[in-house]
């Protein structure tokens, strides 16, 4: 099941930009830093649990903000909280 999260993923961001032949996407140097940061380093919690956008960035432009939330989850062999840290 992870493999499939993970393509579902990659197919809003990584593969999504490639389709549409994207220049300077992505986070390596020299790319425009046009970015969501979500508040979990877990591609699987950014859909199950649809994780808080904690920054949007357009161009290195910081265009919103909001603040992090504590997601508290009751599963067997699972962290009880999600965030980014």
């Amino acid at each position: 099941m992870l493999q499939g999260v993970r393509q579902c993923f990659d197919a809003v961001t990584t593969n999504a930009a490639k389709v549409m032949h994207l220049e300077g996407y992505g986070i390596e140097p020299g790319c425009d830093a046009s970015l969501v940061l979500m508040q979990t380093l877990d591609p699987m919690n950014v859909i199950r649990l649809r994780a808080n956008r904690v920054k949007l960035r357009r161009k290195g432009k910081l265009l919103a903000e909001t603040a992090e939330a504590v997601a508290r989850i009751q599963i067997d062999a699972r962290p009880t909280t999600v965030g980014l840290s």
